[in-house]
């Protein structure tokens, strides 16, 4: 692959998919930080937990926004995958391995909480696979 395939590819992804994916993986964050770990993810960084009825700070939120996007993005570049069994594999193969090995050099240098790595990777992996799903629906 070249250069040229690749700013090829990029332009021949589906907007509408990866857009919908970005939206989708703010929900997901959203539910994930929130009600479903919120208390973990709170006690492990020190930070106050995430509500579903406060809107958090604008430059958290569009952080937040530009991550969602690139990830979702990211997830359209590899192919619509609209059964569950493709999406469980990339979100294994690019969530846990790749992203997840990155991710625990925190644990090793920074001295990051175990428990903190997993929720993340989890979420990860979760938020990938979901992806992966709906823009493969929408294909």
């Amino acid at each position: 692959m070249t250069f040229s395939d690749f700013f090829e590819r990029i332009g021949n992804l589906d907007w509408l998919a990866v857009v919908v994916g970005a939206l989708v993986f703010m929900v997901l964050g959203a539910i994930w930080y929130g009600p479903l770990f919120g208390k973990a993810w709170s006690k492990a960084t020190g930070q106050p937990a995430m509500s579903l009825t406060k809107v958090p700070p604008a430059n958290q939120l569009v952080g937040g926004l530009i991550v969602a996007f690139v990830a979702s993005a990211a997830v359209n570049y590899f192919g619509a995958l609209d059964d569950v069994e493709h999406s469980l594999v990339l979100a294994l193969l690019l969530g846990v391995i790749v992203i997840g090995s990155f991710a625990f050099s925190h644990v090793v240098w920074e001295k990051r909480k175990f428990g903190l790595f997993l929720l993340e990777v989890a979420f990860t992996f979760v938020a990938i696979a979901v992806l992966s799903y709906v823009q493969g629906l929408m294909a």
